[in-house]
């Protein structure tokens, strides 16, 4: 979600501020982790160095492209920086969070998700479903005492209710429709 509400290109662009706003109308508690921030630092550097065009390949020009992918990812910091101040968004700390690698490994067995396939001949067939960093992000979840993930990734929804030990965080999908306390009459968290 941090990277659909940094880049104007992202697919996921007008849901992020629907469901932002919704947050801070309903009085919602903004909780991110390193682990989010890592993630959406790596897609703003990977999409970043995409968007350029290879024109010599000159060492000169790979230069400029690193620059170009360092100077995106220090406007990505200073965003999250600002949403800290504006909007009270917490980086919670995972000092004390000692993961239980059984329990993830358990789910990620658990919920292998499915096999997706190709739209056209000569297409990979691909993996859709709760990747092993996406526990990850369940379970800082529990231990920020979260009620709700919001998120793009549509595999998060395939775990709210469907899960002993994660199903009771509600997940907010930014292309959905708005649940639990963001929706109209919901109770905040």
């Amino acid at each position: 979600m941090l990277v659909a509400l940094f880049l104007a290109c992202d697919m996921h662009r007008e849901g992020a501020p629907r469901v932002l706003d919704a947050a801070r109308r309903r009085g919602c508690r903004l909780i991110t982790s390193r682990l989010a921030v890592m993630e959406a630092v790596a897609v703003v550097r990977r999409r970043t160095a995409e968007s350029q065009r290879r024109k010599s390949g000159s060492s000169k020009e790979m230069s400029e492209v690193e620059a170009h992918v360092d100077e995106a990812v220090s406007r990505l910091l200073a965003f999250i920086e600002s949403m800290k101040n504006d909007d009270g968004l917490e980086i919670a700390e995972a000092d004390n969070a000692q993961f239980d690698l059984v329990i993830l490994n358990r789910k990620a067995i658990e919920h292998a998700g499915r096999v997706i396939s190709p739209a056209s001949r000569g297409k990979r067939y691909r993996h859709r479903g709760v990747g092993a960093c996406d526990w990850l992000h369940f379970w800082l979840a529990l231990c920020a005492g979260a009620d709700m993930i919001c998120t793009t990734d549509t595999a998060f929804a395939d775990i709210a209710g469907s899960d002993d030990v994660f199903g009771h965080i509600l997940v907010q999908l930014t292309a959905g429709p708005l649940a639990g306390p963001l929706a109209v009459g919901g109770a905040a968290a």
